[in-house]
């Protein structure tokens, strides 16, 4: 019975069903577009993708013709293409299905210090007779970092069952997708000593506070004080106390659900808060004095399904993976973990992981025993496609965990500030808002969630028209970027599209 209460809650807030039959439905027109106009590059780069978006999917095969002239830049000398160019013509293979295309360009040399250098690659012909430019026909690829002058982006989040999570630079027009099952934990590499959990997996954390001896804690130990919860009924939508003495009886209400137990009034979350701030993260600060650092139960969240979903919905949360045992010791630039299953007694693992400056969280995997490399360094992403997202909260009556698709994040611990722009009267349609219509002061800096999933209507399946959002780097590039896509062609969720241009 609870199963199917958690079943229709997450069916109620999360999916939706909506199918269209194209048959006998023409077309829309087939055009190409670079997904950026400019590409930057740094010393250290040796190569870079090249990507040629489509407004739908290729119905043929065939070969987009791309042509080049190079600025202090010769073919052969100073760069390479792949496929080969050295005909003056790189020739670009389509697969029918395809939604995009792409071609590298090989860097062979640098630019001399003070000196212009780039190659502008063109759209040239096709040869398929009705496949079209599109607007952004060019692109300049420049042998010094520039920041990107705008897009077109499809992300490569996966599918209905989101299995990857996205980070997008926009300066750099690059997104780096990863499958959210690879990490738990991650450790946070500023001057505090904080651990976050991946909200991408549903993953959450209880401290058994007081216990400092990992092997002594099992599946039947008592806790060492009776912990006074709540648990939300759907079918009653009221919460209901819950004191919980004993672990097995913690373990039924940690994992992220519906009925999840917590105390918001109490300040008492087994999950990070969805603003991601320091002081908002279920492990408390790690101490340097050893004893002070107390034994957590991670639940290691949800397997990604293997079966996408029905056209229109999502299929996201599959078998729990499972409980771990972790208590983490910090010394202020090395974090070390103690981690093991649930009911071992005899050994645990440990591992010493450095902080890394370059990086704003380290991620490690409780189930692999490594680090993962997850997110970019904190100067190279800007958005969070998650995907997927949990913690406890409220939300209107409910307040347990909640489970949102289709979530976007901001790099608030990179320094990136970001805002929305509701269009109602007197303020400028996303086309025609420019720098003049910034607004400084409402950057926020303090909360990754301010996207969140609004940008689009779950029950309608369709983008939110009526809100675009207003982007400020670490480098202090503004950006407007504006959603426009929801599903792909074909219907299926998890395939999102964004627009974006430097200000």
């Amino acid at each position: 019975m609870r199963k199917t209460i958690l079943l229709k809650a997450i069916a109620l807030l999360l999916i939706i069903s909506s199918c269209s039959n194209d048959d006998g439905e023409d077309l829309i027109d087939f055009t190409v577009n670079f997904s950026s106009e400019t590409v930057g590059t740094s010393e250290e780069d040796t190569t870079k993708e090249i990507t040629l978006s489509f407004s739908r999917p290729a119905s043929e095969a065939g070969t987009i013709n791309v042509t080049y002239t190079g600025t202090n830049a010769d073919y052969g000398t100073d760069f390479t293409t792949t496929p080969d160019g050295a005909s003056g013509t790189i020739a670009v293979s389509v697969a029918a299905g395809d939604q995009n295309a792409s071609f590298t360009f090989n860097k062979l040399s640098n630019a001399i210090e003070g000196s212009t250098k780039s190659v502008t690659f063109s759209i040239d012909s096709f040869d398929q007779t009705d496949w079209k430019q599109g607007a952004k026909a060019s692109t300049l690829v420049s042998y010094t970092p520039v920041a990107a002058t705008g897009g077109v982006v499809d992300t490569e989040n996966g599918g209905s069952t989101i299995p990857n999570q996205v980070y997008f630079d926009f300066s750099s027009a690059t997104q780096i997708a990863v499958q959210r099952d690879t990490w738990e934990i991650a450790l946070y590499n500023g001057t505090e000593n904080r651990v976050y959990l991946n909200s991408a997996l549903a993953v959450s954390a209880v401290e058994i506070t007081g216990e400092t001896d990992l092997l002594a804690i099992t599946e039947a130990s008592d806790l060492p004080e009776t912990m006074d919860l709540f648990t939300y009924s759907f079918i009653s939508q009221q919460m209901e106390p819950v004191s919980v003495s004993t672990l097995a009886g913690l373990l039924e209400g940690l994992p992220v659900g519906y009925e999840q137990y917590g105390n918001l009034d109490e300040g008492i979350s087994f999950t990070d808060n969805a603003e991601g701030t320091l002081e908002g993260t279920a492990f408390s600060e790690v101490s340097t004095t050893a004893e002070e650092n107390y034994v957590y139960i991670v639940s290691l969240g949800y397997e990604i399904p293997t079966e996408p979903a029905e056209t229109g919905s999502i299929a996201t949360t599959g078998d729990h993976r499972g409980f771990m045992k972790v208590r983490i010791l910090g010394d202020g630039s090395t974090y070390t973990i103690q981690y093991a299953d649930l009911a071992e007694t005899e050994s645990y693992n440990e591992v010493t992981v450095s902080k890394d400056d370059a990086y704003n969280l380290t991620a490690f995997s409780l189930s692999n025993g490594e680090t993962v490399s997850v997110e970019p360094t904190k100067a190279q992403w800007d958005i969070n496609l998650s995907g997927v997202f949990a913690y406890y909260g409220s939300q209107g009556p409910i307040v347990a965990g909640l489970t949102y698709s289709d979530y976007v994040l901001h790099n608030t611990l990179g320094d990136v500030g970001l805002y929305q722009v509701t269009i109602e009267e007197g303020v400028s349609s996303y086309a025609n808002f420019s720098m003049n219509d910034v607004d400084e002061s409402a950057f926020v800096y303090d909360n990754r969630a301010v996207v969140g999933s609004g940008w689009r209507d779950a029950f309608g399946g369709v983008v939110n028209e009526n809100v675009y959002y207003v982007l400020k780097d670490g480098d202090g590039n503004y950006y407007k970027f504006d959603f426009t896509a929801y599903t792909n062609t074909e219907g299926e969720r998890g395939h999102y599209q964004f627009t974006y241009e430097r200000l």
